[in-house]
């Protein structure tokens, strides 16, 4: 005779497959899908986190897998495990320079806000940017991505972008102007915006997170652009961004290597 399953085992791999296909969501989302009553979930996602396998968001109530959980399944996705590198260290950034910062990662043809300290930062005029997308060619995330990308993926990106009826992505239609303006990040080492017609309020640097040839993401300062000029806002935030993307890429590298 088998012995009888473990009703709160049961519940608790509920709770992780549900986190796993969402990649960040709050207890009340996974209560909803999963069965499992609220408190429950709260305690289940609290052993978790004491155990490692799941993170907190610094500047939500949202939960995400941990690198931890790589040991247990195939599941847990490049944007999820820099999202949970990256939030303390963004909180650190933020905590230096005052000004909000997000990672954002590539998803289809735009540049998806995964972690931010928009809600915390005390230079922030902008408080609801987790999750938002930002256009590759008309934000500093997106120019760093496609910059810095491999030839080979930087060349089918602006392929696709040309084709695309987003305004956002007219500028691949142009592809000597578009060269050009890549050529420029490049060269720079970062990529830049100040104010332009879907944020005009701010400006922004951006530096691209790397493993090997590959890029997986990209960190970002933001500043109010009537505070200050894109020559301030690089000199002020540049240097600490430097530090905070070398913090991720070791700890990510360190990770792969264990």
């Amino acid at each position: 005779m088998l012995p009888k399953p473990i009703r709160a085992f049961a519940r608790g791999l509920a709770v992780l497959a549900a986190l796993n296909r969402h990649g960040s969501a709050s207890a009340l989302t996974l209560a909803r899908e999963t069965g499992v009553p609220r408190a429950t979930v709260y305690r289940l996602l609290q052993t978790l986190l004491d155990e490692g396998y799941v993170g907190r968001g610094s500047a939500d109530d949202r939960f995400h897998l941990r690198l931890k959980v790589r040991g247990l399944s195939g599941g847990f996705e490049d944007e999820q495990w820099i999202a949970a590198v990256a939030g303390p260290v963004l909180t650190e950034l933020t905590r230096r320079i005052s000004w909000p910062c997000d990672v954002a990662t590539l998803e289809g043809l735009k540049m998806v806000i995964r972690e931010t300290t928009h809600p915390i930062a005390p230079l922030s005029i902008d408080r609801n940017m987790a999750g938002q997308e930002l256009p590759i060619l008309a934000s500093s995330s997106g120019m760093a991505y496609i910059a810095f990308a491999p030839p080979q993926e930087r060349a089918a990106l602006l392929a696709l972008l040309a084709r695309s009826d987003d305004a956002a992505d007219a500028l691949a239609r142009d592809p000597a102007q578009a060269a050009r303006l890549i050529a420029a990040t490049r060269r720079r080492g970062y990529g830049l915006r100040q104010g332009g017609k879907i944020w005009p309020h701010t400006g922004a640097v951006a530096l691209p997170i790397r493993a090997g040839r590959r890029v997986l993401g990209c960190i970002n300062a933001i500043w109010m652009a009537r505070a200050l000029s894109h020559e301030e806002g690089v000199s002020r935030c540049l240097g600490p961004l430097r530090e905070a993307q070398s913090s991720i890429e070791r700890q990510i590298a360190a990770q792969q290597a264990g």
